[in-house]
């Protein structure tokens, strides 16, 4: 206590004493209560050593977070913070160099102590870090207590290491697998082993994981899985994430794996330092042994598995759309994929990198490509025919039996469920109604449970198509074409069966003979040559609606083109190049068409100009009827601006179309609703075409 004593001084008390908590697990949280306990204790001899209760703060943010990372912890950070401002005059522990596992946490807070004469006090010494000889006692217990972490942490991995290289270190099996001893087997459910057999089966067929995944959902497959802490196995609808680790588990090809992802050391978005892991390359994977147990695939199979989606995340996999070629075609001059650009119909071009300011090397029309393609696809398969379209209708059955195997083992469960709750329900007292009504609920439950199976497997198996009659199929070769085009077989279809046969498709033009020319690669090494012609493009006459000719010739009788313009916008009429007329459009198509502009007389120059309303009393009718007037076209208006109000030119030709009489053989529109026996709407349209 005397070393404490000539150290602690007024100073130091009339500061906090913190007393830092941490475990590096959660894990030593629950089990090493006594550590804990004696951390908080610390509190009791900050009171001996002279700091009242109200200057003792515990920080224990920390529990359950390792010291090993700089700057992932909340609780340090804050104790940094303190002890910077001049506000700590204590730091316990149990023990100061433990307080950071990291040189720099250490280093740092070491400084912060002797720039502000904090002091660090163990459970039974008291350290200043001001003082020369007590700052080198600590320097040297931190790089100690660093160096030990990282013994600690190499002989660990040391023995992983080992042990992973005889393939017994697991740290979690996937679902579908159980340890026996030091062995890896099958997990003997056979429902587990069904639904992984599936995910397999329907990438195979379809060979993308997603298209798999919606194929699963379709055939109503539910995937297992199993939580780390959790031996339970749980059944949900499959999901593109759960089917994606199913296929990459190497585990799946019978391979022990051991190093596939590596920690770095990396600074993130706020600058912090974070380990982070990355997947690595299978070459340098740390362990790796083949055929180390039983697995749902042959390990050949997992290879070319890995190896289609790696080819489907950078050319992509087979879409919906039109374009046959869709990553297979390849430009012949820089030997980059080509994209694919869909407007009325499709072309094919070569996409620059970014960095790149020159022009696309080509861009093709894929209409007449994809025809030439297809039709030598069609007479390399033709004398096949009859054998796909076989493998096809045993492909089928198949995946339809596969289905139904599911249904039938989820009876199967279903069944065992009810038979387990019943044998519980049979073996209570009948009198103890506490426990017998649950039993009951239980056994009911699981009653409705294997009923609703049973329903979904009748449905499913009354939903089955007949078998095929093999005599249909005699003739299929020389219908193969037919079938080719039929309306059920979608563009993705076409597409996955032109990637079973060619490999890539080179498009390359020959500008100086005017063709192009397609290099055809058929998987296993052949090689077809195909030029077709190069088009010229030609750009067509832009040509005007004869329709809005028509009504223009008919407008320049009684509209200047201003006016004639407003009542062709207010019609929803465009120009050739689809544009909004204005005066001066409406000028060029009189001009070109010959249609005289309109002459105003003498008078009509003088007319005055006068609002709707105004218009409306002058003319002796209503706004509204105006309005629509106007918006129908048969009254010209006139604007200022846009968004500005309407007005209207009382011109003769105008007044002489007001009339209080109705002339000879006109009548009212709802009378020529009743004779003519069509809508309001149709007799205006009418009038305005």
């Amino acid at each position: 206590m005397s070393n404490a004593d000539g150290k602690i001084t007024s100073r130091h008390r009339e500061r906090l004493a913190v007393v830092y908590v941490r475990q590096s697990t959660l894990r030593q949280v629950r089990e090493n209560r006594e550590s804990t306990d004696r951390q908080y204790g610390l509190q009791e001899r900050a009171r001996a050593l002279g700091w009242p209760p109200e200057r003792i703060v515990t920080i224990d943010a920390d529990l359950g977070v390792s010291g090993a990372q700089p700057g992932a912890r909340k609780g340090f950070e804050r104790l940094k913070a303190e002890v910077a401002h001049g506000r700590v005059g204590a730091v316990l522990g149990l023990e100061v160099s433990r307080l950071a596992r990291n040189a720099v946490d250490w280093f740092q807070l070491l400084d912060w102590c002797r720039t502000t004469d904090t002091l660090l006090i163990e459970d039974e010494q008291v350290y200043a870090p001001a003082r020369h000889d007590d700052s080198l006692v600590l320097s040297i217990k931190g790089s100690l207590s660093e160096s030990e972490n990282f013994l600690i942490r190499a002989r660990l991995r040391g023995g992983a290491v080992n042990k992973a290289a005889r393939g017994e270190m697991y740290h979690h099996l996937p679902v579908g697998f159980l340890r026996e001893g030091n062995r890896v087997i099958k997990d003997p459910d056979e429902r587990i082993q069904h639904a992984i057999e599936t995910v397999f089966q329907r990438f195979q067929e379809h060979g993308s994981a997603r298209q798999a995944t919606c194929m699963l959902r379709e055939d109503g497959v539910q995937l297992p899985s199993r939580q780390h802490t959790s031996a339970a196995v749980e059944w949900a609808e499959a999901t593109y994430s759960r089917v994606v680790t199913i296929l990459h588990n190497p585990m799946m090809g019978g391979a022990y794996a051991y190093g596939r992802c590596r920690k770095q050391r990396m600074l993130d978005e706020n600058d912090q330092l974070r380990q982070v892991a990355r997947r690595v390359a299978r070459e340098d994977w740390q362990v790796l042994i083949e055929d180390h147990h039983a697995g749902y695939v042959s390990w050949q199979a997992w290879l070319e598995i890995q190896e289609r989606m790696a080819a489907n995340h950078q050319a992509g996999a087979v879409r919906e759309g039109r374009a046959l070629l869709q990553g297979l075609a390849v430009c012949g001059h820089c030997g980059r994929a080509l994209a694919v650009r869909y407007s009325k119909a499709w072309s094919y071009h070569c996409q620059p990198p970014m960095e790149k300011t020159r022009g696309s090397c080509l861009h093709l029309g894929g209409v007449r490509i994809d025809a030439l393609v297809e039709q030598a696809f069609l007479d390399a398969v033709a004398p096949a025919g009859v054998e796909a379209a076989r493998e096809a209708e045993r492909q089928l059955q198949s995946q339809e039996e596969a289905g139904l195997r599911s249904l039938r083992l989820e009876v199967e469960r279903c069944r065992y469920d009810a038979g387990l709750a019943e044998r519980r329900y049979r073996k209570v007292d009948p009198d103890n109604r506490l426990v017998a009504s649950t039993l009951e609920r239980d056994w009911e439950a699981a009653l409705h449970a294997l009923t609703a199976a049973r329903a979904v497997l009748q449905r499913a198996e009354q939903a089955r198509p007949p078998v095929p009659d093999p005599a249909r199929l005699a003739g299929l070769g020389e219908r193969l074409e037919r079938l080719w085009q039929a309306p059920g077989v979608t563009a993705r279809d076409r597409k996955r069966l032109l990637a079973c046969l060619v490999e890539e498709v080179l498009l390359q033009i020959d500008r100086d003979a005017g063709r192009i020319r397609i290099v055809l690669r058929w998987r296993g090494g052949l090689v077809d040559e195909f030029d077709l012609p190069l088009q010229q493009r030609r750009n067509a006459p832009v040509q005007d609606d004869r329709d809005t000719v028509d009504l223009v010739r008919c407008l320049a009788r009684q509209y200047n083109d201003s006016e004639t313009a407003g009542i062709l916008n207010q019609r929803g009429r465009r120009t050739a190049r689809g544009l909004p007329f204005s005066r001066d459009r409406v000028r060029r198509l009189r001009i070109s068409h010959d249609i005289p502009a309109f002459a105003p007389s003498a008078g009509d120059r003088e007319a005055p100009v006068l609002s709707v309303a105004a218009a409306a009393r002058a003319l002796q009718t209503s706004e509204t009827t105006l309005y629509r007037w106007i918006r129908e076209g048969l009254v010209a208006s006139e604007q200022d601006a846009g968004g500005a109000p309407c007005r209207i030119r009382l011109t003769e030709s105008l007044r002489r179309g007001f009339c209080d009489t109705p002339p000879a053989g006109y009548v009212p529109v709802h009378t020529a609703m009743k004779r003519l026996g069509v809508t309001r709407q149709r007799i205006w349209q009418r009038v305005r075409d």
